[in-house]
């Protein structure tokens, strides 16, 4: 269908260029042909996109197969990073469920504890993809950034490192 509207154009413009008089039809008649190609397309689209493709999409609506109580961190620490305001998180997840690991989320919050009084100084969150097979664990790596941490100083960081949104592989 596309070749009839090609040719239509191609003829057009053969005959503008052989016949003087005809150069005055050419821009209405290529903008009609291009305008009824255009609709044409259209309604193959929107045809296309509606008809039933004859195949059942069944919703998995089962339970996750993991939660934030089947992982543990372990070793997690922040190191000061280029910046006065990112940090370097190191750690260990270890998976305790039955299926293997994708990605979990890791929600940060800095404080700053000193003589004992706390203040928030930020919170932020990391996706970590990682690939954790059951009863394993691994090394994760990652960076946080708390802005306007440099306006006030920290003197005495409190860290708090805790897991959501864990995610099994394939689901």
């Amino acid at each position: 269908m596309i070749w009839a509207f090609a040719v239509a154009a191609a003829a057009i413009l053969y005959l503008a260029l052989r016949f003087r008089r005809f150069q005055s039809w050419v821009e209405p008649a290529l903008t009609i042909v291009v305008a009824i190609g255009l609709a044409a397309a259209l309604l193959i689209w929107f045809v296309e996109e509606r008809a039933p493709s004859g195949e059942v999409v069944v919703q998995d609506t089962a339970a996750p197969a993991l939660s934030a109580d089947n992982v543990e961190l372990s070793e997690t620490e922040a190191i000061v990073g280029q910046t006065k305001t990112s940090f370097r998180v190191t750690g260990r997840i270890t998976n305790k469920g039955t299926v293997p690991m994708q990605s979990f989320r890791l929600d940060v919050v800095l404080s700053d504890c000193p003589n004992g009084t706390c203040r928030e100084v930020g919170r932020d969150d990391a996706l970590i993809v990682l690939r954790v097979l059951p009863g394993e664990s691994q090394a994760f790596s990652t960076f946080a950034v708390f802005p306007g941490s440099d306006i006030t100083p920290v003197t005495a960081p409190e860290w708090d490192f805790g897991v959501r949104d864990v995610r099994a592989y394939g689901r």
